[in-house]
């Protein structure tokens, strides 16, 4: 569901979520990816009210998640004892199936100054196989994308903010994660343009949502336009290639450990 995300516009943003949702629903999706912050971006400063609106958003997006029968996940900022998270929320037909909080916080913008880092992360099973969430910039540590692959996940959605001039690394990114832990990746990435909450530079946002199988296959992906991005996902294909490629049972642990202890 890849739309241009406006910064602190949560109405905004809410309505064109839902009328991107209705719209995926009515063509038969029954799981939807929203991009990182779907609610109202990265706002420079700590605002109050746009955190109330955002957290009112989210209860929308749990009901409409009920009445267009849809699994959601879309990453909004929420508050907890005081400290603001880039918190991912999986719903499901009106269920809070889990939550995530972002674990790796991009600091070249600063994003450590405004949020709090998460540390535990989620893999859930569902009626659509076991499926776990990361959060843009998370995709870049393989270690826990790795802790998914032993926990069995077959599917992982990651909402997004990622800007062209690193777009390459966004496709390469995805389909690395796909084919090293044999499972599909759901990536969803926010158009449009926006200032850099850390200078005056704008970042551009391509879209370029993609769905990638466990073979690495892009099975669809969007340009730069406000719309959904359809797939149908082949789950079996995920036990395939675990079969073909039976990577769990050829893993060396033993060795991991020692050599991660020596790095370390």
């Amino acid at each position: 569901m890849q739309f241009d995300v406006r910064r602190g516009e949560v109405e905004q943003n809410l309505a064109t979520a839902e009328a991107l949702l209705r719209r995926a629903a009515d063509e038969g999706a029954r799981l939807a990816v929203l991009p990182e912050m779907w609610t109202s971006s990265f706002v420079p400063e700590r605002d109050d009210a746009v955190l109330r609106e955002s957290s009112r958003a989210e209860v929308r997006l749990l009901e409409l998640s009920a009445e267009l029968d849809l699994m959601v996940v879309g990453s909004a900022p929420h508050v907890d004892a005081g400290q603001v998270f880039n918190r991912a929320q999986l719903f499901d037909a009106g269920r809070v199936l889990g939550e995530y909080r972002k674990i790796h916080l991009f600091s070249p913008i600063g994003e450590h100054r405004q949020h709090v880092a998460g540390s535990e992360p989620l893999v859930v099973d569902t009626r659509f196989g076991r499926v776990s969430v990361a959060i843009c910039y998370d995709i870049r540590f393989p270690e826990l994308v790795r802790y998914f692959f032993h926990r069995q996940a077959e599917l992982l959605l990651v909402p997004a903010q990622w800007p062209e001039a690193r777009s390459d690394h966004w496709r390469c990114l995805v389909k690395a994660r796909a084919i090293e832990n044999q499972l599909f990746v759901v990536g969803c990435n926010r158009i449009g343009v926006e200032q850099s909450t850390r200078n005056d530079d704008q970042l551009v946002f391509p879209g370029d949502s993609r769905v990638v199988d466990p073979m690495g296959n892009v099975v669809a992906s969007g340009a730069g336009e406000c719309a959904p991005i359809l797939a149908d996902l082949e789950m079996r294909r995920v036990r395939l290639m675990r079969r073909i490629l039976p990577i769990a049972k050829d893993r060396r642990p033993e060795v991991y450990v020692r050599i991660w202890k020596n790095a370390w």
